[in-house]
């Protein structure tokens, strides 16, 4: 590869790198919380959560609960992928909150604690998300700041029908190490959240795996451990960005995606354009240590731009140690 695209790839994965961080929402998949005395505990309010729910036919509540100090800010927005005759509400109580909004009786409030009820309201049109992407309603939300410290309680409910919802919670962009990691599994569950078969959200991974494997055993009558591998990688990666695209065009039907779809497609390009080095060094014709290092480096570049579902920069890795001598044959 020319100087000239090197460069444009390094700017292009510094850049996302800078951006992911300030956009991302750590995905949380928790179970139950259909009571307070089993509400969800929420360690780190102020962390911005993207929390994957669900609530059967009403009235039915889901409890979140979590602690904050006097004059923080509690900041929560409610969404719902399509729309229908679910829209679910927001209930937040705590101490010293000056009670508002018609609290529907089927939602418990602590003992001598105040609550400010939003009720859901579904707006005209969806917005685009760039993140997962995704096609997101915006139903209710929270900005306020804590009276006093203490234990809050935030219930998302429904009087009618059930369904699927998300609950963004916090403002602070922060990720551990193995939330990075597994990002790319979260947006397979996010997906299937949203209504998706496996099918349709793996369809382009698996065509470009089926055409990618018959171009390179049409091309190339043997594969060394080294070239099956790192070539798998390379398949793994431009299927992932495949994804990426295909869930920008679901996500921006029926929405104005602006200039947030550029993003999008910049997350879409970068593991392609991994996969593409990827190729080209597992399918050289000498292997020597310039391709080992390439290839574990092609791994490292996987897993900070999620690329190839963790799976895709393992085999790169794989292939870093693997012989390179003559090996599987058609």
């Amino acid at each position: 590869m020319a100087p000239g695209p090197r460069l444009t790839l390094v700017a292009l994965l510094v850049a996302l790198l800078g951006v992911i961080p300030a956009l991302a929402h750590v995905p949380l998949f928790p179970q139950d919380g259909s009571s307070p005395e089993s509400a969800i505990v929420i360690e780190d309010p102020a962390k911005s959560w993207a929390i994957y729910g669900s609530l059967p036919e009403g009235p039915a509540v889901r409890y979140y609960r979590f602690q904050v100090e006097e004059g923080e800010r509690i900041y929560a927005t409610l969404q719902v992928s399509r729309a229908g005759e679910f829209v679910p509400g927001m209930v937040l109580a705590g101490p010293l909150i000056e009670t508002s909004g018609p609290v529907p009786p089927y939602v418990a409030v602590p003992e001598g604690a105040g609550a400010t009820a939003v009720p859901g309201s579904l707006p005209e049109e969806a917005e685009y998300e760039p993140f997962t992407p995704s096609r997101l309603y915006p139903v209710a939300r929270i900005d306020t700041t804590a009276p006093a410290a203490g234990d809050y309680t935030l219930a998302v409910y429904t009087a009618g029908p059930g369904g699927n919802y998300t609950l963004a919670l916090g403002f602070v962009e922060s990720y551990t190490l193995t939330e990075w990691i597994r990002v790319p599994v979260d947006l397979v569950r996010i997906h299937r959240h949203e209504g998706q078969s496996y099918l349709l959200i793996f369809a382009p991974m698996i065509a470009v795996i089926a055409v990618g494997a018959w171009l390179i055993f049409r091309r190339r009558g043997d594969l060394s451990l080294f070239a099956l591998s790192g070539a798998a990688a390379g398949l793994l990666f431009i299927g992932g960005g495949a994804m990426t695209l295909s869930q920008t065009v679901i996500a921006a039907m029926g929405t104005a995606p602006g200039a947030a779809v550029i993003l999008t497609l910049a997350f879409a390009l970068a593991p392609i354009l991994l996969g593409v080095l990827s190729l080209r060094v597992a399918l050289h014709e000498r292997v020597g240590a310039w391709e080992r290092v390439a290839m574990a480096v092609l791994g490292i570049l996987g897993l900070a731009v999620w690329a190839g579902l963790v799976v895709g920069p393992l085999l790169a890795f794989a292939a870093a140690l693997m012989p390179a001598g003559r090996g599987i044959t058609r």
